[in-house]
């Protein structure tokens, strides 16, 4: 699993509490990243309907409340695998574990990753902003 969907996270709950639209090198200095991934990311959670960028305006903003966005709704826009974990390919068809593995683990993943959804549906992107503002 890489850090993007812990980037979308950062951008959303910045953007939770900021009232004016933030620049992508202003998001990228908070990542300490470059403003190129923060675009990817921004990206993603502007097709996803979290945040918009408005015409002769510069900067992304929230496009919901932070209380209607869940760290599951992240996870869902970002995550690139089918799975949490990569199911190794090119198994030997003639291994009873081999000509199986591969389908088993996948319903086995598919359960973890309702489980994952469901557990991160339970915060809110102002849930985990009052908890880094109240630090």
């Amino acid at each position: 699993m890489n850090t993007q969907i812990s980037v979308g996270i950062h951008i959303l709950s910045l953007l939770s509490i900021n009232e004016e639209p933030l620049s992508s090198k202003y998001l990228a200095s908070s990542i300490n990243s470059n403003p190129t991934l923060v675009r990817k990311i921004c990206k993603y959670l502007r097709n996803g309907k979290l945040i918009e960028s408005q015409q002769g305006k510069s900067g992304y903003q929230l496009s919901k409340p932070a209380n209607k966005i869940t760290l599951g709704d992240v996870y869902q826009l970002i995550q690139e695998e089918e799975h949490f974990l990569k199911i190794h390919q090119d198994t030997n068809p003639k291994c009873v574990v081999g000509k199986n593995i591969q389908s088993t683990l996948d319903n086995i993943y598919s359960e973890v990753d309702s489980k994952i959804i469901k557990e991160l549906d339970q915060t809110t992107i102002d849930d985990l902003s009052k908890q880094i503002l109240s630090r």
